[in-house]
């Protein structure tokens, strides 16, 4: 059984979970405590994180897919002037929300997959309009490419759903394969949660194993594939405090961070707060 006994449940963890993902520190590339980026800090991590909140709810009140996307990035932009700051997360954690009351984690990421399966191509395109107007950074598809103005007249017409453009995705896009195929990744990391004994350390530790096992799909879309390979054997290597420093030292000097991977470090907490882990 899910410890979510809400929907206000549901979406207070959605909350806490992207609150806790950037609180993590040093999480090498990526914004933390310690560093912003030119265009994007940490306080519109927090920004976003508490104005997606009303979003959050309705999604889970309403089991809202595509428009809980499209929800999320409207209410959080209310509140920072950055562009994107949580589209990535926002896609994996709305059908988790949804299914909130599913059950296990597992059960609720199930439930997630299942509920997309039964979109309709309007879910497709509230997303196409939520990636314009927070103009997100992807891998470019062969098909319905984000980017390519044919892609909304393509989806309308073919009348294709959010699971069937999530399946034509390139295969380093680790979210579009998440959503196909059940949250693998996040079930996992929300039992390296669960089975960490130190809550503390937990969301760092966690995205440093995520990150040593799974070529980072933003990276791939701005260094290329190569360099995403090797950040992930110098995240494997990376196991003191002074070498994840400089590994992050070292991604920021490139301009190579791994947001994709942080946002998988968000939807592990969300299943794993939903199995009943706490801070």
């Amino acid at each position: 059984m899910t410890s979510l006994k809400s929907p206000k449940d549901a979406a207070v963890a959605a909350c806490l979970s992207l609150l806790l993902e950037v609180s993590g520190n040093p999480k090498a590339g990526n914004v933390d405590r310690e560093h912003d980026f030119r265009d994007l800090r940490f306080e519109h991590f927090l920004a976003s994180a508490a104005g997606a909140f009303p979003a959050f709810l309705e999604v889970a009140e309403r089991k809202v897919i595509g428009k809980g996307v499209l929800m999320a990035v409207e209410e959080s932009m209310k509140w920072h002037k950055a562009e994107n700051v949580h589209f990535g997360a926002f896609l994996l954690l709305i059908p988790l929300i949804a299914s909130w009351n599913a059950g296990s984690m597992a059960e609720i990421a199930e439930s997630a997959r299942e509920r997309l399966k039964r979109t309709g191509h309007e879910d497709s395109l509230s997303v196409l309009k939520a990636f314009r107007l927070c103009n997100a950074r992807v891998v470019d598809a062969k098909e319905l490419n984000l980017r390519d103005e044919e892609t909304e007249r393509e989806i309308l017409q073919k009348r294709i759903n959010l699971y069937e453009w999530m399946k034509m995705a390139p295969g380093e896009n680790l979210i579009a394969r998440e959503l196909v195929e059940g949250y693998r990744i996040s079930l996992e990391g929300a039992e390296f949660i669960l089975n960490f004994e130190n809550s503390e350390k937990a969301v760092v530790e966690l995205y440093y194993h995520l990150l040593s096992k799974y070529p980072d799909t933003l990276i791939i879309a701005k260094m290329g594939r190569e360099y995403a390979e090797k950040v992930k054997e110098l995240a494997k290597k990376a196991i003191t405090d002074d070498e994840r420093r400089k590994l992050d030292e070292k991604l920021l000097r490139d301009d190579a961070n791994p947001g994709t991977i942080a946002d998988l470090t968000a939807s592990s907490i969300y299943l794993a707060i939903a199995e009943g882990w706490r801070i």
